[in-house]
């Protein structure tokens, strides 16, 4: 069993790891203002979305959930994992796609780091938030984000002219609408009264 000083030094570590994860950014040049390239920062920015969040089962996993958030939460995570091995064939099958080009200003990433940061300070096991303050403030971070990616998503769609691509995207659409759905429908029952 894990001592409340290491358990708060495991903590601190996720959320550094957690921080620097989601918000990573690519060194390579900002693409220009073409439509393939507007392609580019959304796929990178669905799949730096995509590949971070799975990280957050190692804060997830030390707290205290009911069944019903359990199973929300692990079906996001498993669906994000697979997201991400996805985005990451997407180059090799179709070489215009990338997923590794600078999303973002560096103020606009500081602020999402800052921001990361924050909602990992609260998550985390021993020093974060628990109980029903935990769980709300946990599927308030998922809603929110499934929110901006499934319009990051519809946006895509818009300028996207290949037909497989559209595909992949028309199904992350369904996808990513499906978790919003699921979500918000708990958010809904058990954290917020109407």
């Amino acid at each position: 069993m894990f001592s409340v000083l290491s358990r708060t030094t495991v903590a601190a570590l996720l959320v550094l790891l957690l921080a620097c994860s989601l918000f990573h950014r690519s060194e390579k040049p900002e693409p220009g203002a073409g439509p393939r390239d507007q392609l580019s920062i959304g796929y990178s920015l669905l799949y730096q979305e995509a590949d971070g969040i799975p990280k957050l089962k190692w804060l997830l996993r030390f707290k205290d959930k009911p069944d019903d958030m359990s199973r929300v939460t692990d079906e996001l995570l498993g669906y994000y994992q697979q997201l991400a091995q996805k985005l990451e064939k997407l180059p090799t099958q179709f070489p215009a796609v990338r997923i590794n080009v600078k999303t973002m200003s560096e103020i606009e990433a500081d602020t999402r780091k800052a921001i990361g940061t924050d909602m990992a300070k609260d998550i985390a096991p021993v020093v974060g938030k628990s109980g029903i303050d935990f769980e709300r403030e946990a599927l308030l971070t998922f809603y929110n984000g499934l929110n901006e990616q499934r319009h990051l998503v519809r946006a895509m769609l818009e300028r996207e002219k290949v037909p497989a691509l559209r595909d992949f995207l028309e199904t992350t659409r369904f996808e990513l609408d499906s978790h919003y759905d699921k979500v918000e429908t708990l958010l809904n029952s058990r954290y917020f009264k109407h």
